[in-house]
């Protein structure tokens, strides 16, 4: 890409930034053009084409919103013909919507990702990924030949982007999950350092509950960002996750035997340490509560970092992961899966517009400028990041691992007590008042799901 274009597209994120702001995820839904930038010089080839709207889909992910938002004002500005309208919606609409919207044919470009699209041969019954049943019936576009996939992370392309042998999206990053934000200024004030193993940690929201501070806060209210933390302690305490979620399956591992106990053990502990009332607290408030000193960790994933800077700029935090029972020769590596992917509707009546769109998505200075403002782990070789945070992570990045949620497959049919439900404990509002009975509950469900497809 040539250097103007870059200092465009500089200049557009900053306005864009300035102008929107980064917050904390929301579930409800907006649109909004992106073709918002000048027309820029008519008298080129393509001064006499009719205009084009590209109809988008995404998830509400608001730095990811707003970098998109930015990429489409520039490539508005170099190809004046083509304009973006944008639809964000949560990701409990997201499904519907896409669904809907490709059953009519209004869309054009939208997220899919190819990661974990394939169901292994021993998670039986198992209904067919989504992604798969789009590119099954026709609705994907294919981009194996096209020139750009070149500029991609091979491992990513092959990870994330294919199926059977094809390429159908391009994934923008990676994200991790298995690790906690903390406040610097109050580990400072209060003589506290990042732990190293389990017992540290313990000790470190002993301390911090001794002092009359909140340890963790969280997304209560929606349920997923604190179910979601579970995965973090079977990569953490498992030696091979992958191998546990198999196991599950073959009946040699189940979830009361005294090794996954020590599992549910550690997560009540963990959960005991939210700030009181977390279960009214939404997702869209825990960024600012966590700004806010109103507790001293945030377990959550690393996308949240560039919403934390963009809350209070000044704001000192770091991020662990979940620590593991003895120290290590390196941290605990962060672990997760990849994000979002976009994709061209196999359909669509402006197919070399939405190639236009991808192509521009896949040069490094456009892509790295999206990065630096969704804080995500990028999928894209050679990339520059100048987001503090991300660089931070290095040290915890040397060996990226596939989040359990990404491994484990629950049977069909399983009862709200299957698999890790730690919001099913009473001390996170549920009917269960010990780890031992919630194991037991969720061996008993897993039994009866698996007896039903046997």
């Amino acid at each position: 890409m040539k250097k103007n274009r870059s200092v465009k597209f500089l200049a557009l994120l900053f306005a864009l930034v300035m102008a929107f702001g980064l917050s904390a995820c929301s579930s409800a839904p907006s649109s909004g053009s992106g073709g918002g930038a000048s027309a820029g010089d008519n008298s080129g080839p393509e001064a006499n084409k009719d205009p084009v709207t590209l109809k988008m889909i995404e998830h509400s992910n608001q730095g990811t919103n707003d970098g998109i938002k930015a990429l489409n004002a520039a490539l508005h500005e170099q190809h004046p013909y083509i304009t973006v309208e944008s639809t964000i919606t949560g990701p409990d609409q997201y499904p519907q919507l896409l669904q809907t919207r490709i059953a009519a044919g209004d869309v054009d470009i939208f997220e899919l990702s190819c990661f974990n699209i394939t169901n292994p041969d021993w998670a039986k019954g198992q209904d067919p990924n989504t992604s798969a049943q789009y590119i099954d019936n026709g609705d994907v576009m294919e981009l194996t030949d096209q020139p750009f996939i070149k500029n991609w992370d091979p491992t990513a392309v092959a990870d994330a982007d294919t199926y059977n042998g094809k390429i159908y999206s391009l994934n923008i990053g990676k994200v991790a999950m298995n690790g906690l934000f903390y406040n610097k200024q109050i580990f400072d004030d209060n003589g506290l350092k990042v732990p190293e193993t389990w017992d540290e940690f313990v000790t470190l929201c002993d301390t911090l509950q001794s002092k009359g501070i909140a340890p963790l806060t969280g997304g209560g209210k929606d349920g997923w960002p604190i179910g979601m933390m579970w995965n973090g302690f079977v990569n953490t305490f498992e030696p091979d996750p992958a191998k546990f979620a198999q196991q599950l399956w073959t009946g040699e591992r189940k979830f009361n035997d005294p090794q996954t106990v020590k599992l549910f053990e550690k997560m009540a502990k963990f959960a005991s340490y939210y700030e009181k009332g977390v279960t009214s607290v939404d997702y869209a408030s825990v960024i600012g509560r966590f700004v806010a000193g109103k507790a001293a960790m945030l377990p959550d994933g690393t996308w949240q970092g560039a919403q934390i800077t963009t809350a209070d700029p000044n704001f000192k935090f770091g991020y662990f992961c979940i620590p593991g029972d003895t120290k290590a020769e390196k941290p605990v590596q962060l672990a997760g899966k990849y994000d979002i992917g976009y994709a061209g509707y196999a359909k669509t009546k402006h197919a070399d517009e939405v190639l236009a769109w991808l192509e521009f998505l896949s040069q490094k200075d456009v892509y790295t400028n999206l990065t630096n403002s969704n804080g995500f782990i990028p999928t894209m070789q050679g990339v520059t990041l100048s987001n503090e945070f991300m660089n931070s992570l290095a040290p915890l990045n040397e060996s990226f691992q596939r989040n359990f949620e990404n491994l484990y497959r629950a049977p069909k049919g399983i009862g709200k007590y299957g698999g890790f439900a730690i919001a099913q404990l009473q001390v996170l509002g549920g009917d269960v008042d010990t780890p031992e009975k919630l194991a037991d509950l969720a061996q008993t469900d897993w039994d009866t799901a698996m007896a039903a497809i046997k």
